[in-house]
């Protein structure tokens, strides 16, 4: 927990507005959003687009909010006619490219809400960047992408 609340407080100091700019790096995030789920689910999921416009590589090493116990990177697989999730440990950007993530792609897996998150709502969420400062990103809670 006091490893939580420091890794916290780092990335807070750290934070700066988008879009981030260090270590040669430009990060800009677009299209974040919350899926809005039943009262009670356990599992929310989350997209987003991320786009790197720097001159080198950065990695996304984990992603965290106060409002879900845990966040993970999964991507969804199609296997002899079944969806199945996997986890993914992070996402690798290469300079100038950008990674998104979409329903029936990959996705955040949102663990555990802290509170009932309806359409209208919005969450706060930390992007742990290997190398440089945590960015922060609010995301809307929404029906659908179309809301």
């Amino acid at each position: 927990m006091i490893q939580r609340l420091l890794r916290y407080g780092l990335c807070a100091l750290l934070l700066a507005p988008a879009p981030a700019v260090f270590a040669g790096t430009e990060l800009r995030i677009s299209n974040a959003w919350i899926r809005e789920a039943p009262p009670g689910s356990s599992v929310l999921a989350g997209y987003l687009s991320i786009e790197n416009a720097g001159t080198a590589a950065v990695t996304i090493s984990g992603i965290s909010g106060d409002d879900f116990s845990a966040i993970e990177i999964h991507r969804t697989v199609i296997e002899n006619g079944v969806a199945r999730m996997l986890s993914i440990g992070q996402i690798d950007i290469p300079a100038g490219g950008s990674f998104v993530l979409e329903p029936g792609g990959y996705h955040l897996m949102l663990f555990k809400p802290a509170r009932t998150l309806a359409s209208g709502d919005s969450v706060e969420l930390l992007l742990h960047v290997s190398n440089g400062p945590c960015l922060a990103v609010t995301a809307p809670v929404l029906r659908n992408r179309a809301d």
